[in-house]
């Protein structure tokens, strides 16, 4: 300033003006998501780097760039967000998943992570409208294992599984922010961001090139298949004249290292079996579906494979064969016929396979038709567009991918790994995990199937993350429900019910028709009388719930009696017994009469029994509809 001010006096020319970096380093005062108020941005280290474009792509990832046609994100943008966040945003289902954001911030401007959301369904126990502390208690624990296990600059890479539209994800990242542990570098695996390799329309076949087949290596695709791999079309069946081939990818002449799927002759109609070979004389490994198909329709398949060796067919969205196998070699495939065999020019393919789509990643029925590809798209350029200038945002498809890129370039390799409210089961998960975690690593399984531990040199160290207010919620969800009548998915939890239990029976024979009262309601309303308000009805209803509660205090009394006096007669009948057994077969003096006085009193007490439970079974009958009460012949048994 003192320069500046000489240049000024003296008429010489001003220096420039210092100008602000695209993202400012210096703290300022914002509004943090946590309570409280805390520098928002945070004086990073000096060997703090961020991946550059020398960084080569690894299969199955993406690099996620910033738009550079808009603006770049001011630091009272960025308060403005923050001052939007509510604790219980409202319910906003967008597309099956929770919009916490709003789309527009108070001074009219777009919001920039307005596409962030997380899990839709209301019946999670981590639905935040509903529960907003369950997830609060998630971001805490994360921040607090993080702050026990990291030193400053130690967490480089963020990783983070399941990740779906990452609003959850975000707010993790503002509160390492807040607490000066912002890392450089975060890795979303997510299945809706992988992307097919190799696309087709399809034709008609047999075309008339030799084979009948059509080569898919015109597409330019070079690359690496297996040991995942998918492969989707819709393919419409005519009537073979010979055993046939949808697909078939291999390396030599003779099938060597192939993927393949091969439809049944005209003596096995709808078969089609979907596997691997590696060697020429050894046989492969496949799945049959039988009846999958019918000449002259049509059915959209997709044919998948994990890296552990799960095959899965699906056709029209539903999977119709699973098996365990192993996974298929990896490598490039000189050959990638569709409609042919690649060993053979005999077995042309007789039909339609149009809408052909490959990926060299496993992928459900879903991604055939690329469903919301879109809201991830776009809430991926809203993280990279926020986070620009500060850490490089990757993703992958799936987390076999992501583990093989680890093993190739450390820099992957996640410090801390979390999977937040993930409940599907993720095939060989604890396995990649350990390819995935760096030195001091520390992987978090909070909500859903895993487990949490931390690398220690060679070895394991598990980390407890407990969480009661999770555990609770979790709890609660799973716990099983009574309802009235049949319910849909009722077989499932049919373990949850013992035979001494009131069974459920089928409502559509206890419901009543449009206009139809409950049998007796009619003659209750008789002995009721007109119903009364204000406090002459209040008393008068209170003074009729007492009556009810003495008549069946009353019931209850005189069922006691009744069973009192058959078993006093119960007794005296075996005594009597008991004195029949005389040397001579004589009858001591009133012994006869005795006997029929006792078995009178008896069946007098059984039909005061009867009466008396009947008339408790009529009146549960007639207040819970929905339920089969046992009758007194199952209740004795």
């Amino acid at each position: 300033p003192i320069y500046r001010y000489f240049c000024l006096c003296f008429g010489l020319p001003l220096p420039p003006a210092p100008t602000a970096p695209l993202h400012p380093m210096a703290p300022s005062r914002a509004q943090s998501i946590g309570s409280g108020s805390r520098p928002h941005a945070q004086l990073y280290d000096e060997d703090r780097e961020l991946d550059g474009v020398d960084v080569e792509v690894p299969r199955g990832g993406r690099r996620w760039w910033p738009d550079e046609t808009r603006p770049a994100i001011t630091e009272r943008v960025r308060r403005d967000v923050h001052a939007t966040i509510k604790r219980r945003p409202a319910a906003n289902n967008f597309s099956s998943w929770q919009m916490n954001f709003p789309h527009e911030l108070p001074n009219g401007k777009r919001n920039p992570i307005c596409a962030l959301g997380e899990c839709g369904d209301p019946s999670c126990p981590t639905y935040r409208p509903k529960h907003p502390e369950v997830r609060e208690a998630v971001e805490a624990c994360v921040l607090e294992k993080c702050q026990g296990h990291f030193r400053t600059g130690e967490l480089q890479t963020y990783a983070s599984v399941g990740s779906g539209l990452m609003a959850q994800d975000w707010i993790v990242l503002e509160k390492l922010r807040d607490a000066g542990m912002l890392p450089c570098r975060a890795i979303f695996v997510e299945l809706r961001t992988a992307r097919p390799v190799m696309t087709c329309e399809g034709a008609d076949f047999p075309r008339l090139s030799r084979g009948g087949g059509m080569n898919l290596r015109q597409t330019g695709f070079t690359g690496d298949l297996g040991p995942e791999f998918a492969f989707s079309a819709m393919v419409k069946f005519e009537k073979p004249t010979s055993k046939s081939y949808l697909f078939d990818f291999a390396n030599g002449e003779n099938g060597e290292q192939s993927i393949f799927a091969e439809v049944g002759g005209p003596d096995e109609l709808g078969l089609i079996t979907f596997g691997i070979k590696e060697e020429q004389y050894v046989g492969p490994v496949s799945v049959p579906i039988k009846g999958c198909w019918e000449p002259g329709k049509t059915h959209t398949f997709l044919f998948s494979m994990s890296a552990t060796g799960s095959f899965n067919v699906f056709k029209d969205g539903e999977m119709i064969a699973r098996a365990q196998g192993r996974g298929a070699w990896c490598g490039p495939r000189k050959h990638l016929w569709v409609g042919q065999s690649s060993s053979s020019h005999d077995h042309a393919f007789r039909g339609r396979i149009q809408k052909i789509k490959v990926w060299d990643q496993e992928v459900d029925a879903m991604a055939t038709e690329q469903m919301f590809a879109s809201e991830v798209e776009s809430a991926f350029q809203n993280i990279s567009q926020w986070y620009s200038g500060e850490l490089a945002v990757w993703s992958f498809g799936s987390l076999a991918s992501y583990a093989a890129a680890c093993e190739k370039d450390e820099r992957f390799a996640a410090n801390l790994l979390v999977k937040l409210d993930v409940h599907d089961e993720l095939d060989g998960y604890d396995d990649f995990v350990c390819k995935a975690l760096g030195p001091e690593g520390l992987a978090l399984t909070l909500g859903g199937p895993g487990r949490s531990w931390r690398r220690s040199g060679t070895g394991w160290i598990p980390v407890d993350t407990t969480c009661k207010i999770l555990d609770d919620a979790e709890g609660k969800a799973h716990l099983p429900w009574a309802f009235m009548g049949a319910f849909p998915g009722d077989e499932d939890r049919q373990q949850y019910f013992t035979k001494g239990c009131l069974q459920r029976a089928d409502c559509s024979q206890c419901r009543r028709g449009p206009g139809e009262r409950r049998p007796g309601r009619q003659r209750e309303r008789a002995q009721r009388g007109p119903r009364l308000g204000g406090a002459v009805g209040t008393r008068r209803r209170a003074g009729q719930r007492a009556g009810q509660a003495q008549e069946l205090v009353a019931v209850d009394d005189g069922l006691n009696a009744a069973l009192e006096r058959r078993r006093t007669a119960a007794q005296r009948l075996e005594d009597l017994i008991d004195d029949l057994d005389l040397p001579g077969g004589e009858l001591l003096p009133g012994t006869a009469s005795g006997l029929l006085a006792d078995l009178d009193e008896l069946e007098q007490a059984e039909m005061l029994c009867d009466s008396e439970v009947q008339e408790v079974d009529d009146d549960k009958e007639d207040t819970l509809p929905g339920l089969r009460v046992f009758d007194r012949a199952e209740r004795g048994a």
